[in-house]
């Protein structure tokens, strides 16, 4: 019975319900990740190197979707050829993440996680070779052995990410998650997407088990995978650039005028008048029995000034925010 079921597993799907499964978790995969190649390459910097690794990271696990397509001997041939660009996608994800990581991790961190990613590579190798022999071969079953593994070699640095990510917008920026999805509706498909993906990644594990006997080829991984490449290209800098936007956002509630200025005098968003002249000003009459001075901002050729406030990540949907200047008169004025 077992070799049956082995050999099952090694033939292309012939049952109904298993083939279509399959055609459909393979066309669920590469939909999602066409679209995300559209939507990185619309938003990308090209100069920016993390944005054109995330690109190239979905390009590379695209031709893994097409095998179901194929019949004996293509079949195998196919899906084993195309795991050596999906594997390579695995691998640039989690440099990927390393990247976004970055900085917060100290020299010693990033030395470990990048380190321990180079350092498995030796079993991806010996993987790529038993997914050939089972697929293109009756006589080898390593492809069973080291499959269940394949999680523990590819998934650690994305569950430490997720972790290390969860803490720092808990404990260093102070962040509510109801208070990220409101203020950021994106960040919150981000979180939502991480923990979609870490429940994919627990179901693949238990399938390649007998705890859940669906076998090696299973829609599961993929759902992980999508859910990971989402995390990607939803916000395409690394983590502290994103959450240090959503800091500075909170404290423009808290403090709006303060931030006003910072953000006038670092961005240099200012919208009116480009030269303005100072002139001090006498106030008379019963508006207070001293003369108050005021510096009066005038615009050369405007009757006020306007200040327009914008937020260029998109990250956080701020409302434009105007300044007018308003002049005081004296009663009896004209």
């Amino acid at each position: 019975m077992a070799d049956i079921a082995a050999a099952d597993e090694q033939a292309k799907p012939s049952v109904p319900g298993r083939l279509t499964l399959e055609a459909w978790s393979q066309g669920f995969m590469v939909g999602a990740l066409i679209i995300m190649c559209g939507i990185t390459f619309a938003n990308m910097r090209r100069e920016v190197l993390l944005h054109k690794l995330i690109l190239i990271e979905l390009i590379l696990a695209i031709p893994n979707g097409f095998f179901i397509f194929f019949d004996p001997p293509v079949w195998g041939w196919y899906l084993s050829s195309t795991v050596v660009p999906l594997i390579m996608s695995w691998t640039l994800h989690n440099v990927i993440a390393w990247m976004k990581s970055k900085p917060f991790l100290g020299r010693r961190g990033n030395l470990i996680y990048i380190g321990s990613v180079l350092l498995v590579q030796p079993y991806w190798i010996l993987e790529i070779y038993a997914n050939f022999a089972y697929f293109n071969s009756h006589d080898s079953h390593l492809f069973i052995r080291t499959r269940p593994f394949e999680a523990a070699f590819r998934d650690p640095w994305w569950i430490f990410t997720i972790i290390n990510l969860f803490w720092n917008i808990k404990f260093r920026y102070e962040l509510g998650f109801i208070e990220i999805v409101q203020v950021s509706p994106r960040f919150g498909i981000l979180l939502l997407c991480m923990s979609l993906s870490v429940i994919s990644i627990v179901v693949d594990i238990l399938s390649v088990t007998p705890v859940v006997p669906i076998g090696v080829i299973n829609p599961f991984w993929k759902f992980a995978f999508v859910f990971k490449c989402f995390t990607d290209s939803i916000i395409l800098d690394d983590f502290k650039a994103a959450l240090d936007k959503l800091s500075r956002h909170r404290m423009s509630q808290i403090l709006p005028f303060s931030i006003l200025g910072d953000a006038v005098s670092e961005r240099g968003f200012v919208r009116g008048s480009q030269r303005e002249r100072k002139r001090p000003r006498k106030h008379g009459g019963n508006l207070d029995a001293k003369s108050i001075t005021e510096m009066d901002m005038i615009s050369s050729g405007q009757a006020g000034t306007s200040i327009e406030l914008s937020d260029v990540s998109g990250l956080c949907p701020l409302s434009p925010a105007l300044v007018h200047h308003i002049e005081h008169k004296p009663p009896g004025g004209n």
